[in-house]
């Protein structure tokens, strides 16, 4: 018997207000309904039951939103993405935007070993200056090291920040833009980040504005990936 090829299939997605809460393994949950209820051809692997063939390029923290998340998703058969991804836009919840649906190689290379890192703005709160943002985001910038303690595991933050910055809002509050490390080796978390500049993460948005893979190694706005 012939052998029906399989699609891989690239979804890039937003994440608004609606969900910024929704933990990791809960959007993984989420994505599994959307793709059943826009009745796509998924793929499934062993178990039970079979969960569909799907892979998140990396988590995004509870608490923030997203301009880019990205998920490869295994088709049992080709099909037209065109109509794939008018199904996915009835299906998905208040706060979820498809923004792009394309196929990869079926044969490429894991989406998790191709992110390199992740592009943050946050929004600092309303009485912080654009010189008191500075001051701190160069502070940190210029510490040799940064102990952290998470899940009782000390570790040194300050590789993960590749870059740094301070940008004016559309509101006219101060933020701090940083490009953080995200590859299997280690993972910049930007709640950390705004911990270590002083701030509770509470008292911040935190917004990723995209994402950056092997294939991609240019920051928005011409900022660069420099390694520290």
């Amino acid at each position: 018997m012939e052998q029906v090829p399989r699609q891989r299939v690239r979804i890039t997605f937003a994440r608004g207000e609606n969900v910024r809460y929704v933990g990791h393994l809960d959007m993984v949950r989420t994505w599994e309904r959307i793709l059943r209820r826009a009745d796509v051809p998924m793929a499934y692997s062993e178990g039970f039951p079979p969960p569909p063939r799907l892979a998140f390029a990396a988590a995004l923290p509870v608490g923030c939103t997203s301009d880019q998340e990205v998920l490869d998703v295994i088709f049992s058969h080709p099909c037209d993405l065109a109509d794939a991804r008018a199904r996915l836009e009835q299906a998905v919840p208040a706060g979820i935007h498809i923004v792009d649906v394309s196929e990869v190689p079926y044969s490429a290379p894991a989406l998790q070993t191709q992110t390199r890192a992740s592009e943050f703005v946050v929004t600092l709160p309303p009485d912080v200056s654009m010189v008191e943002a500075e001051a701190r985001a160069q502070s940190l910038l210029d510490a040799p090291s940064i102990e952290r303690t998470r899940r009782d595991k000390t570790y040194d933050l300050r590789p993960l920040i590749l870059d740094m910055w301070v940008e004016p809002g559309e509101d006219g509050r101060a933020c701090i833009g940083m490009t953080l490390k995200a590859e299997e080796s280690g993972t910049g978390r930007p709640d950390e980040v705004v911990a270590a500049l002083g701030w509770e993460a509470t008292a911040v948005r935190i917004h990723r504005r995209k994402m950056i893979f092997a294939f991609s190694t240019t920051a928005s706005d011409g900022h660069r990936i420099n390694e520290c």
